[in-house]
This record gives structure tokens, C-alpha cells and sequence, in this order.
């Protein structure tokens, strides 16, 4: 399967963009745990965070373990990020507006579903799934074999 460059940049810009959005979430959690004097949470965050950094950095510079491993924590971040994020706050406006409870609760399930296959939909239309499967193969193909 052939590839043009520019899909290869856009996703090697998501890539990027997953990673930076993967190290704030991380760097939130250790705030989170440091503000409630948590310290075996603390101290559990800090080595996956350190985890985390390392392999960030051995991705970077070329190791292919090291990307196998940081495009399944990218795969989790945008699941996160495209899909139960919008999810868990369309759901916390309707609760407020008390608009979840008017069909006996069928709404809780009616909701998530229609938000995440819109996301879906809307992520395959704009391609940028063909987009970081294009970056994905350009680095197994390329990148010290």
C-alpha cells in the first residue's frame, strides 16, 4: 500500500499531538496526587510517568519497541480523548439540565451511543486513521531496521 508524504506528516503530526496530550494527562495525574497528599498513589504515578518518559524518548530516538508501546498508549489516548471525554460531558450537561431521566433512563445508553459513532464517523471521514497507518508503515518500513 502506497503513501504520499503529506499523509505521512499529518500523522506524524497526530502522533506528536497524542504524545504531547499523553504527557499532560500524565503530568495532571501527578498534580491531582500530589494536591491529596496521596503518597502511594504519588509515588505509583511518578515511576509510570518516568516509565512513560523513557519510552518516549527511546521512541524518538528510533527503537521499534519503544513504538509499539507508545502507539498503543496513543490508541488509548484517543479513545479517551475522541470518545468517552465528550461522552462524560454531554452526559454532566444533561444531568444538570435534568434531561436524562425523562424516557426512564433509556437516555444513559441512547447518548454515549449516537456521540461515539458520530466520532467514529467522523474520524474515518477525515482520514486520520489512513493518516497515522500511513506514518505507522513509513516507520516500520524505514526507521533502523
Amino acid at each position: 500500500m502506497f503513501f504520499s508524504k503529506e499523509q505521512v506528516d499529518r500523522g506524524r503530526k497526530i502522533v506528536n499531538a497524542g504524545i504531547v496530550i499523553l504527557t499532560f494527562l500524565l503530568i495532571v495525574s501527578l498534580i491531582i496526587d500530589f494536591a491529596s497528599y496521596d503518597t502511594g498513589n504519588l509515588i505509583k504515578h511518578v515511576v509510570i510517568f518516568g516509565l512513560v518518559l523513557i519510552n518516549i524518548f527511546l521512541y524518538y530516538k528510533g527503537n521499534r519497541i519503544a513504538f509499539r508501546i507508545t502507539m498503543f498508549l496513543l490508541s488509548m489516548v484517543y479513545i479517551f480523548v475522541f470518545g468517552l471525554l465528550p461522552v462524560y460531558l454531554i452526559l454532566i450537561l444533561l444531568r444538570m439540565l435534568n434531561v436524562l431521566d425523562a424516557f426512564g433512563g433509556a437516555l444513559y445508553l441512547i447518548i454515549p451511543a449516537v456521540i461515539i459513532i458520530t466520532i467514529n464517523v467522523i474520524i474515518f471521514k477525515t482520514d486520520l486513521y489512513d493518516d497515522v497507518l500511513a506514518f505507522k508503515t513509513y516507520y516500520n518500513r524505514n526507521i533502523k531496521k
